[in-house]
């Protein structure tokens, strides 16, 4: 095992459920995910999702979340974590203005993964579920890209983020965010028994 590279590790991320986060609020685009969703599926240049509206949720006095994983497949960034982490997410994919109180904003967007890469290990992986989750991921060492902050996966609509950038974000977003080992080069580490669920 030996020639495995050690340190390679992915991750989900998701909404922390730490009392730590007090009162917030957030942006959710509710039935628009469809779109998002209906564009992974056919990678139609038709079904790219433009002008996706997003609503906030929760007081308005209340401190707004400037990353929220919401859906696992199209998180929302503030202004202030997307001018931190814009090289990254760029590598991955694009940041896309919402839609918010009926125009187009500067200061939160929509992050949508672009790149889609094949290295499940069919084999040691469970079938998708209806709703693209792999309750069981296996990676091939050799084909995770590592140097990505995220990615899909061809199987899935869902996205995995590198370790070391789940890592940088949960700091940026902190206390907002947190993070699940779906699946590690390292065989003493253990993955999250259902990194997937709630």
């Amino acid at each position: 095992m030996a020639d495995i590279p050690r340190g390679r590790a992915v991750c989900r991320l998701l909404p922390s459920v730490s009392e730590a986060r007090g009162e917030y609020r957030a942006l959710t685009i509710g039935g628009e995910l469809t779109k998002v969703v209906r564009w992974m599926l056919s990678g139609s240049p038709d079904d790219y999702p433009r002008g996706i509206v997003a609503e906030w949720v929760g007081d308005p006095g209340w401190r707004p979340v400037e990353f929220s994983p919401g859906a696992d497949e199209a998180p929302i960034v503030g202004r202030g974590v997307a001018d931190e982490f814009r090289a990254d997410f760029e590598a991955s994919g694009s940041l896309l203005p919402l839609i918010v109180d009926g125009k187009e904003s500067d200061e939160w967007f929509l992050f949508l993964v672009e790149q889609v890469v094949d290295c499940l290990d069919l084999g040691e992986s469970s079938e998708p579920e209806w709703d693209g989750v792999i309750r069981k991921s296996v990676f091939r060492p050799d084909a995770v890209p590592s140097g990505l902050p995220v990615f899909r996966v061809p199987q899935s609509t869902k996205l995995y983020w590198n370790e070391w950038a789940a890592d940088r974000l949960r700091t940026l977003a902190a206390p907002d965010v947190e993070t699940r080992l779906i699946w590690s080069a390292d065989p003493t580490r253990t993955p999250h028994p259902d990194p997937w669920s709630f």
